[in-house]
């Protein structure tokens, strides 16, 4: 395919054919959501420019580590998502597409303006990497619907349009792969589904990312799960350290290790072990969870000051009548959302 054709021509979506005549200027607006969250978490009204389709297409974070993607596997249909009983949990962010996490597989639905080759043409084609990662994103969905029992569970989770028929998404998906070749798709979807848990650990080793990750979407959401899982895993440990203490007891009153010099120095060792372990062990999960508050804690407070700097209002804390308020001292003479909502 080359790099600067259309993947398809065959329109899918019957509203959009019916509304439009020769003659008529193609209008995408309504293929755009009712509003957009940008990278400094303003809430704007969607605009059809390039942050806007990179927002929604890019994945560079994971094109960032793509020599370790390799631990991935391919990308199953959703009825053997549903065989394997994995949830199927819609997400808007490209990154987290096609990432699975213990019973969780989260994947991104099909923008509408991905189905109509007129905003192809108009918008992406143009843009190498923006058209790589849309003809990436559009095959991934096209190995996962395969089968009609696969399109009825995407339309149930509205992973799909609901006027797209089973007819069209077979004749798309036809001339899709009679030019599809891999050299004209994004990297990250010559590989299928990733796990999120492998993911971070890349992220974690690789770059830095320690306390973090690559997502925390699968992560413990209080930090009273946290300390519990991680000590309901020392108790587990310290389960089988019980029965080994159990069994070199039981040994040092055998007649024939009760003499045996190597068995009394592991027994020795190996029972000082048993009690600082623990105590080791324990400190280190409570100085680990102490230092993801500190940096939550000051992450947020930094997250707070340049938001509240960004939307142009101080908030400072104030007893009126007993209640605390804030007090809005705004650095424009109009309000500071009117601008963006």
């Amino acid at each position: 395919m080359d790099s600067t054709s259309l993947p398809f021509t065959t329109r899918v979506l019957p509203s959009q054919k019916e509304l439009r005549t020769a003659d008529q200027k193609a209008d995408f607006a309504a293929f755009l959501p009712a509003s957009h969250r940008t990278k400094d978490d303003h809430i704007i009204v969607p605009k059809l420019d390039s942050s806007f389709l990179e927002h929604e297409l890019l994945v560079e974070r994971l094109n960032n580590v793509q020599d370790w993607l390799w631990i991935c596997g391919r990308p199953m249909p959703p009825h053997h998502q549903v065989l394997i009983a994995r949830e199927i949990t819609i997400t808007e962010n490209p990154e987290l597409h096609l990432v699975w996490s213990k019973n969780r597989m989260f994947l991104k639905p099909i923008p509408l303006y991905l189905l109509d080759p007129e905003f192809w043409a108009a918008h992406i084609i143009h843009d190498r990497k923006l058209a790589d990662c849309a003809r990436g994103f559009l095959f991934s969905y096209i190995s996962l619907i395969g089968y009609e029992s696969d399109f009825r569970i995407a339309k149930e989770k509205a992973l799909l349009p609901l006027d797209v028929t089973w007819e069209a998404w077979r004749g798309l998906a036809k001339e899709f792969l009679q030019h599809h070749c891999y050299a004209s798709v994004n990297p990250r979807y010559w590989y299928g589904e990733l796990r999120l848990s492998r993911l971070n650990k890349v992220y974690k080793l690789r770059k830095g990312y320690v306390l973090r990750g690559y997502s925390k979407v699968a992560a413990h959401t209080v930090y009273v799960d946290l300390i519990r899982d991680n000590f309901a895993t020392l108790a587990t440990i310290l389960g089988y350290v019980v029965i080994v203490l159990t069994a070199m007891q039981v040994g040092l009153g055998v007649e024939q290790l009760q003499g045996d010099e190597t068995f009394q120095n592991a027994s020795y060792g190996f029972t000082v072990f048993s009690i600082i372990a623990p105590l080791v062990a324990g400190v280190g999960i409570m100085i680990a969870v102490l230092a993801m508050f500190i940096s939550n804690w000051i992450a947020t407070r930094a997250y707070e000051r340049k938001r509240f700097r960004d939307i142009g209002v101080e908030p400072a804390r104030k007893e009126q009548n007993g209640e605390n308020e804030y007090a809005r001292h705004s650095h424009h003479s109009s309000p500071p959302f009117k601008a963006n909502i």
